[in-house]
């Protein structure tokens, strides 16, 4: 009997709930970390074969599948050998925990796209309207050679403006699209692709982790950034997103700019990173205009009269809310 039929039999000896994936390896079951208290809930998935674990749920992962057996069931004897635990130094992450890197789905950009750096007088009709579009929010040439931003012919995205992001590696990782009209009754707003957004640095390629980092909410808004900058695609950083980990481990000085009607989010990414002796600078973008909207020249005042985030801000932000 081979090594993945013998771990299977043993969960079967113990387990009342649980199903194997078509393919034998995915065994998916209870997960004693959401705790539901119906046990048919089986969201938590087990790679027989590598031994790794993952709940689709609560999101708590790991390679060590004795410990998660434990909770499962602390009176369940484990066979010596049966499962092992990675335990060189690349397999666990910044903050001490088992780090599992995942496969994620290979991302396309739609189809028939085109960068306007390589065609700023497009034929159709419609992208030569998305070109408008990106130029009165601000774009230059320099911001779209930067942010590689274009347009598609294709039916489901011929009016909307497409921004591409690229990991490290020079490796398309996620791309966000804006439909250009006003009035979306029709169908979206935003088409993006599908891959979860704490697995992705924004256009990670022009950062430089070694100088001040700016951090906006979307990709519109980097139109009226400096160049070493990324966005949150939303208006949260947590500790399991791969931005978070990447400016602790660099040491990273942030200059934070979220749009005013988030500033107590701003406060507690601030607080966050601080407790990592990261230097967060926050940006007073209080104002009528949200950080698309400003000029670049009004961006580039508060940049430069940003200040560092202290407790004393954060107990200010409680008040507020008061």
């Amino acid at each position: 009997m081979n090594k993945l039929n013998k771990r299977l039999d043993f969960f079967d000896s113990f387990l009342k709930n649980y199903h194997l994936s078509k393919d034998g390896v995915n065994l998916n079951v209870w997960c004693p970390f959401c705790n539901n208290p119906n046990k048919h809930k089986l969201k938590l998935v087990i790679h027989l074969e590598k031994c790794f674990w993952h709940c689709w749920v609560c999101d708590k992962k790991g390679s060590n599948v004795s410990y998660l057996i434990n909770k499962i069931n602390k009176n369940v004897t484990i066979p010596n050998g049966l499962f092992y635990k990675r335990n060189n130094t690349n397999s666990f992450d910044l903050f001490g925990e088992e780090e599992v890197i995942e496969e994620l789905d290979p991302v396309f950009l739609p189809e028939n796209f085109q960068f306007f750096i390589d065609n700023f007088n497009p034929a159709s009709p419609d992208a030569r309207e998305v070109f408008k579009y990106a130029l009165n929010r601000g774009t230059n040439k320099h911001k779209l050679c930067m942010l590689r931003m274009g347009f598609s012919t294709s039916n489901d995205f011929r009016r909307f403006l497409i921004m591409p992001s690229y990991d490290e590696k020079g490796e398309l990782n996620y791309f966000v699209s804006r439909n250009i009209d006003v009035d979306t009754s029709c169908g979206y707003k935003y088409k993006n692709a599908t891959i979860p957004k704490k697995h992705i640095i924004f256009n990670e390629i022009n950062i430089d982790w070694s100088i001040p980092l700016t951090i906006v909410e979307g990709p519109l808004d980097l139109l009226k950034t400096n160049d070493n900058a990324t966005c949150l695609l939303g208006s949260s950083l947590t500790e399991d997103m791969l931005l978070f980990k990447k400016i602790v481990k660099n040491k990273t000085d942030i200059k934070l700019a979220l749009d005013s009607d988030a500033y107590s989010k701003a406060i507690k990414i601030a607080k966050t990173l601080s407790a990592y002796d990261v230097k967060v600078d926050i940006l007073d973008t209080r104002g009528p205009d949200d950080i698309g909207d400003m000029s670049r020249d009004h961006f580039n005042k508060i940049y430069s009269e940003s200040k560092e985030y202290t407790e004393e801000d954060s107990l200010l932000s409680k008040i507020r809310m008061l």
